[in-house]
């Protein structure tokens, strides 16, 4: 393989015209391309800090020994996915997707008040959702998808007066029907040209 500085892409966010995180029903149309346009099924969330997403896979093994006690097989025991992100934009939708509907609710501004959000925490899990999160650098694309993932708050809450509000989320990956828990997609941006001949 050759030496090609085009093919490094950096993790910036896609975030021009939507946000760069998406969320969306695990039955919702998954996006099969870094570029492709995400179906109206999939819904905004806000602002991520700047420490960016994490991805963190994880493939536990068992090592199969012959009698001489060298390894001559290795098999897997289990595969674990886990992203890792904060929201710091603190609105409805994004909170409904962190903490679920039934530990959220929303009342609409009035002349007496903003819009005034209650979130309640207690022994109760948000529902799983399939998750993309939409990446640029320049005309390259990249994007991680994540079919059917379980959301948990991960870490505290802190007030502080230089810092915003850090909804911290760790999404734990389930598989989707094919086996699959992460799936991660770019497109370098680098198109052909067509040329017609005389």
């Amino acid at each position: 393989m050759a030496l090609d500085s085009k093919k490094i892409i950096i993790g910036a966010p896609d975030q021009s015209t939507t946000g760069a995180v998406s969320f969306a029903d695990t039955s919702a149309t998954m996006p099969t391309t870094a570029i492709a346009t995400l179906s109206g099924e999939w819904d905004d969330g806000g602002y991520v800090s700047e420490d960016g997403v994490a991805v963190t896979p994880s493939f536990s093994t068992t090592d199969i020994k012959d009698w001489s006690r060298n390894s001559v097989r290795t098999l897997l025991d289990e595969f674990t996915g886990e992203v890792k992100f904060a929201f710091i934009q603190t609105d409805y939708d994004s909170l409904v997707a962190i903490f679920g509907s039934a530990s959220v609710s929303k009342t609409d501004a009035t002349a007496g008040h903003g819009e005034q959000i209650t979130v309640k925490m207690g022994a109760r899990m948000a529902p799983a959702k399939a998750w993309c999160f939409s990446m640029k650098d320049g005309d390259a694309r990249a994007r991680i998808v994540l079919p059917n993932a379980q959301p948990v708050i991960d870490g505290d809450l802190t007030f502080v007066a230089n810092e915003p509000i850090k909804w911290s989320v760790s999404l734990k990956c389930n598989a989707d029907s094919n086996g699959d828990s992460i799936i991660i997609l770019t497109d370098d941006g680098e198109t052909t040209t067509t040329t017609t001949g005389a």
